[in-house]
């Protein structure tokens, strides 16, 4: 009678079959798949969100740059980095005029359009409700448009609109 040797004995090893492990590429595949079509839109979405937030803050600091020179000089106020000034006494302005002002990518105003992201307008309206001096209060839009250098059908723009007065 032979006896089994170790080296006869089969080892039985567990391991998967070539079907369960193209199965399972299978369904790793379209899980990533799926992820990666995700990403084009959160990427545009991050990217709109940046400009909504960008905007906000550059007309915040064209507001304030007018509201800090109205209480001295209303009808000149000066708006920094530019030799540019903007008289809040004057008629109401409806349609808009070339941009005033520019920003850089960063919401960093510069005077001129090179290297800009976006364009600023400013309209003036001085028919404030509750106000019977024109001279002394003037209803303010700041227009902020995006991209800077884009024909106006393809810009983005939100506007934004004060009270400034000179009190």
């Amino acid at each position: 009678m032979k006896r089994a040797t170790p080296s006869r004995r089969r080892a039985r090893t567990h391991s998967f079959s070539l079907l369960e492990v193209v199965i399972a590429l299978g369904v790793i595949a379209v899980g990533i798949v799926g992820v990666l079509a995700v990403f084009p839109t959160a990427l545009q979405t991050g990217h709109s969100a940046q400009d909504e937030t960008r905007a906000a803050h550059i007309a915040q600091s064209v507001f304030g740059s007018l509201v800090a020179g109205a209480t001295s000089q209303f009808n000149a106020v000066p708006l920094p980095p530019t030799s540019l000034t903007i008289n809040l006494t004057a008629a109401p302005s409806p349609s808009p005029a070339p941009p005033t002002l520019y920003a850089d990518n960063y919401g960093n105003l510069i005077p001129n359009s090179t290297n800009s992201a976006y364009a600023i307008f400013i309209y003036t309206n001085n028919a404030v409700p509750g106000f019977t001096d024109p001279a002394s209060a003037n209803l303010v839009t700041v227009r902020v448009a995006w991209p800077a250098n884009a024909p106006p059908a393809n810009q983005t723009f939100r506007d934004y609109v004060r009270i400034i007065s000179r009190y």
